[in-house]
């Protein structure tokens, strides 16, 4: 019963019941080939061999020895519901930026979306950690900036009216470290990456052929990234 449930269920929701669309349209319409590449490529990325691939590139990041002043930790979304207001990815960047400036006694600062007042409600969700665990960091927060991009350029403006050195440790999710990298090198700070929040996983079983919203939704994000690396290559 239970290889069953796990087969029909992974056919009957997304994204595996396009997949049994695009195959019963290919046997219905002329355009068989057509219905069948989008049948196979959508099984493909659903499946989590493919989105680990995928992410392996991406999340492939060497951790270097060196140590910095300050750690930069970037924003990922909030849930304003919840005890924390972190979405689980910026909650796993900002529990491990903050162990680091605690660890370490050095400044921590958060730079993410201004619309929605994300800095606001990261600042909440240190000072709840803090008296958790009594520990006590300083922190900065940059609240202006939008994207990747806007991280690197606004904290590069917060770090010239505070006078602190551009070295620092950078602490995003490790599938989005490589193009973080980027902009924060293109606004001239020396980079320690300290990547955090995997996607990729790699321990097997016989139902991860199946089709599941969870490898697609990490392919998704491994395609985003590498168009966004592209991006910041190229034309920022």
């Amino acid at each position: 019963m239970f290889i069953i449930s796990k087969i029909f269920t992974s056919f009957l929701l997304f994204p595996g019941i396009f997949i049994i669309i695009f195959l019963f349209l290919a046997f219905k319409t002329k355009y068989k080939k057509s219905l069948l590449f989008l049948a196979v490529f959508t099984w493909l990325i659903s499946i989590k061999p493919i989105s680990n691939l995928l992410l392996n590139p991406l999340e492939n990041i060497k951790i270097p020895k060196q140590k910095a002043p300050y750690v930069v930790v970037l924003g990922g979304g909030v849930v304003d519901k919840d005890i924390f207001k972190s979405s689980a990815h910026q909650f796993k960047r900002v529990v491990y930026a903050a162990s680091i400036a605690a660890r370490e006694n050095i400044p921590l600062i958060f730079t993410g979306a201004g619309v929605g007042q994300e800095a606001k409600k990261v600042k909440h969700d240190i000072n709840y950690l803090e008296k958790s665990f009594n520990f006590k960091i300083k922190a900065y927060f940059e609240n202006k900036s939008k994207n990747t991009k806007q991280n690197a350029y606004y904290t590069a403006k917060l770090f010239k009216k505070l006078k602190f050195k551009k070295r620092i440790y950078l602490v995003t999710s490790a599938f989005h470290m490589k193009r973080a990298v980027i902009n924060f090198k293109k606004a001239g700070f020396e980079v320690i990456p300290r990547p955090t929040d995997y996607l990729s996983n790699y321990n097997y079983v016989w139902y991860d052929f199946l089709p599941s919203m969870d490898s697609f939704y990490k392919s998704y994000w491994a395609f985003h990234e590498y168009i966004g690396i592209l991006k910041a290559k190229f034309l920022d």
